[in-house]
């Protein structure tokens, strides 16, 4: 079976289409893990400060 010749741009621009969705997720969820690590050091921080041995506060990341 021939395909007709204008079927074959569309099936580029979906393919371009999907990986650049699938590198937009990837990206959105590396960002998702490093903003969570963010705020559990963050959050250490915050109770170490609140506790008190003060003196050890710059240790904890």
């Amino acid at each position: 079976m021939v395909r007709p010749r204008d079927e074959e741009p569309d099936e580029q621009w979906r393919m371009t289409v999907n990986l650049l969705a699938i590198i937009a997720v990837l990206v959105m969820v590396g960002a998702g893990f490093w903003l969570l690590r963010e705020l559990d050091a963050a959050r250490k921080a915050q109770e170490c400060l609140a506790s008190a041995a003060r003196h050890h506060c710059r240790q904890i990341r």
